[in-house]
């Protein structure tokens, strides 16, 4: 009883931490995957068009939004079916599935370790994890996918128990879940396929059981695979070639250069668990005597997702999502061993890792950058200025825009060569602003200066960046605006700056913002 009350507490605190700031951009839709997803969702209706005519995603998270807001909207007479009406409800969302996560770690780490601490422990660690907080925040179909996987891994773990056709039919379900959310899940079926054929005492019954019901709820769960398949495959061919070539898309550049596994693994113990999470976890795995065929199945079954998805030359930080339970896993794991020793330093640790998800969640406390920004360019630029935004970005002001004129920067463009910055200095003379929204260009585009080097290059585009940001071109920084992860104990405060962080950290719900005004001549 009294674990259980622990555990309630758990996802009441958990619950509280992904609430907050739940409406972090006010309704501006300043996350494009989601804005995308909604957009997708928005087009679809029960039961009068189910195509969502876009596989880049899997439907089943499309329509469980869809579905839960027009049951509101028939129930309650609400308006939530709509663009606006369904940002907050996907991202409550969420939110759910997230919470649902964090049940599910505490059963695995049960079955795993037979350890009523460890399992708090491990579903304390995912719960305060900012990464895992920060997603729940977006409507995005990692946390779907990471929900789902840790489910499968819970009912795997009961099928090496004592399989039966029953728990065949459940991982079918779960797993033709994960395909509808993301094809990624695909990489799971040789571990599926091979314990069945192990445990099974009905080994052809189950494997014909197994497939059998993956088709008709993958069917269920996501039709038009199958209906507009043309479509599927082209989507998902492209998603494909972006993950083995980071030149395919210009918001992908960024990854050209990173190294496998070790860019994920730093975005991870810095950012994502943060330095103390990670290093319980590295303890935990360190401490792990894998003579149990549960707990090696657990290794195996995350290492495998790590290996294939860490070599792709994307990398996403939401991307490694799905490892995060079992990361909190041998966290909780690696505190247990700790507070058999060093109760103290136990406590101690408990306390920092509080203090710093606590400052990360200050980014939800204070208005989002590009809403601030907004504010002060409609305070402080006159009405029919000349304002130059970078394309591929979010252009500011987020409203208001019908007072100014725009030139847009096209400074992805190939080749990056005198023709192309002779058209861009020709609309920099017409430009009272520059608004830089992001890091989105500047950051990727001065790492790719050899010509020599990379295939995509951009020496006169890192040329103007080095010029404008030095004060040398005729513009001078006039404002910045910024939220960092900060904790304030009277006049002492400590504060980290993520510029350094994976873009996709950033530049979502805190993005640094510049903005630049010409001198006068």
């Amino acid at each position: 009883m009294k674990t259980k009350i622990f555990l309630f507490l758990i996802l009441i605190f958990a619950f509280s931490l992904r609430l907050y700031g739940i409406n972090w951009d006010q309704g501006f839709h300043l996350h494009p995957d989601e804005r995308m997803l909604i957009m997708v969702t928005d087009r679809i209706s029960f039961f009068n068009n189910l195509n969502p005519d876009f596989f880049n995603y899997g439907s089943l998270p499309i329509y469980l939004l869809k579905g839960i807001t027009q049951l509101l909207d028939y129930l309650f007479k609400t308006q939530l079916s709509h663009y606006n009406g369904m940002l907050i409800v996907g991202r409550i969302l969420s939110t759910s599935f997230d919470l649902l996560t964090i049940i599910f770690i505490y059963h695995i780490a049960n079955i795993l370790f037979r350890n009523k601490k460890i399992s708090l422990f491990s579903s304390f660690f995912y719960a305060i994890a900012f990464f895992s907080i920060q997603n729940s925040h977006f409507f995005v179909v990692d946390v779907f996918l990471t929900t789902f996987t840790t489910i499968l891994i819970y009912l795997l773990l009961l099928y090496l128990k004592s399989p039966s056709i029953k728990k065949t039919v459940f991982i079918a379900i779960i797993f033709a879940a994960m395909l509808a959310t993301k094809i990624t899940a695909i990489i799971f079926v040789p571990i599926v396929w091979l314990m069945i054929i192990i445990k099974s005492k009905q080994k052809l019954l189950s494997f014909f059981t197994f497939n059998l019901s993956l088709l008709t709820f993958h069917f269920l769960f996501m039709p038009y695979v199958y209906l507009d398949f043309q479509k599927f495959f082209t989507d998902i061919n492209l998603q494909m070639k972006m993950n083995s070539d980071p030149y395919i898309f210009p918001y992908t550049l960024q990854y050209v250069g990173t190294i496998p596994y070790l860019y994920y693994l730093k975005n991870i113990f810095l950012w994502g668990l943060g330095p103390i999470i990670s290093i319980l976890s590295i303890a935990g795995l360190l401490s792990l005597r894998a003579k149990r065929s549960n707990l090696f199945l657990f290794l195996i079954f995350y290492i495998l997702y790590f290996l294939i998805v860490g070599r792709s030359a994307v990398k996403f930080m939401r991307y490694m999502l799905p490892l995060y339970p079992f990361l909190a896993i041998l966290a909780g794991y690696g505190l247990y061993k700790l507070y058999e020793l060093y109760k103290l330093l136990a406590y101690i640790l408990i306390i920092a890792i509080f203090s710093w998800s606590f400052m990360f969640m200050n980014i939800y406390s204070q208005p989002h950058t590009r809403i601030s920004a907004t504010e002060w360019i409609l305070k402080n630029i006159p009405k029919g200025s000349t304002l130059t935004t970078e394309h591929w970005d979010d252009g500011l002001p987020l409203y208001g825009g019908e007072n100014y004129k725009f030139e847009e920067l096209t400074l992805y463009d190939q080749p990056d060569d005198e023709v192309k910055w002779q058209i861009l200095n020709e609309k920099l003379k017409r430009t009272d602003y520059i608004i830089i929204a992001s890091n989105r260009l500047y950051v990727p585009l001065q790492k790719l200066s050899d010509c020599n080097k990379f295939k995509s290059c951009y020496p006169l585009t890192v040329q103007y960046y080095q010029k404008l940001f030095s004060g040398l071109l005729d513009f001078k920084k006039v404002a910045e605006f910024s939220v960092y992860p900060k904790l304030e104990i009277g006049n002492w405060k400590l504060e980290i700056r993520d510029d350094v962080a994976d873009e996709s950290f950033t530049v979502y719900d805190h993005p640094k913002i510049m903005i630049f005004k010409k001198r006068v001549q």
